[in-house]
């Protein structure tokens, strides 16, 4: 990862643009962004579930249940490109900038290819030594202008972000979500982060937490892009609140990732 710009107010506000060599960019779609899209760890247990049960006596003849295997194994990733673009973000805030993510949002999806509701990014960030809940949203863009309309358009990060600050029940929603999952993955470092994170949620007088905005560019790197939005909301989104914003640019056109995930042989060297 290479850091392009950058500019910080403080530990919790500022905002970053960074990119990648190519190379890197191949070996992340094809196998950081894919596990993230098809939830790897839930499709491995449910495979170790049905190849313990095809040696059990009268199912190793079972079509279905061979087909399911056999589709398990050699599942095609087939999702739009935001969809991409929400793993990226996903992996490179917890590579490189302490935050954590412990339930793939994919579970809840009865349709894989349907939009869910709510922030994109539901989390942790740790900041010196302090867990706070990170609320985010993520757009992908190829548009040639800068900012890209994503950012500033009525339904763009720009906008979402506001929401998220100016809605005390939306987050309160996203703390209940994040909390019911808990339970679900028997997980102690996510109880912890949970505990933690709410405390410094209610301990003040005004909430603490940490909003973030992710950009996926597959376009050269300008500032431009995120700077004008993170001087506006910087005015509206008030300390002791986290604000953060992350331009990811990605060296590989966007019409190209999908079969790079898939492993297909037209990857760009």
């Amino acid at each position: 990862m290479n850091s392009i710009y950058q500019h910080t107010d403080s530990n919790k506000r500022g905002y970053n643009g960074i990119t990648f060599d190519t190379n890197e960019a191949n070996v992340i779609l094809k196998n950081e962004v894919r596990n993230n899209l098809i939830d790897k760890p839930q499709k491995d247990e449910l495979l170790r579930i049905l190849e313990t049960l095809k040696n059990d006596t009268g199912f190793d003849k079972s079509q279905t249940l061979l087909a399911d295997i056999q589709a398990l194994q050699e599942e095609r990733v087939d999702v739009q490109d935001f969809r991409i673009g929400e793993a990226l973000a996903e992996i490179f805030l917890q590579k490189y900038f302490s935050c954590r993510f412990y339930w793939n949002e994919l579970r809840d999806a009865r349709n894989p290819k349907g939009n869910k509701t709510g922030a994109d990014l539901v989390g942790f960030i740790e900041i010196d030594n302090e867990i706070l809940f990170l609320f985010g949203e993520v757009k992908t863009s190829s548009e040639q202008q800068s900012p890209p309309q994503v950012m500033t358009n009525p339904n763009g990060i720009e906008k979402q972000l506001r929401d998220l600050y100016n809605d005390p029940e939306k987050r309160c929603i996203l703390i209940c979500y994040i909390q019911n999952k808990i339970g679900l993955t028997g997980n102690i470092n996510f109880q912890n982060d949970f505990n933690n994170a709410i405390k410094n949620y209610y301990k003040q007088n005004s909430s603490n937490y940490l909003l973030y905005g992710v950009l996926i560019r597959d376009t050269q790197p300008n500032e431009k892009d995120i700077q004008g939005s993170y001087n506006r909301l910087k005015k509206e989104i008030l300390v002791p609140n986290g604000l953060k914003l992350l331009a990811i640019y990605v060296p590989i056109p966007k019409s190209q990732w999908l079969n790079i995930i898939n492993g297909a042989n037209n990857e760009i060297n």
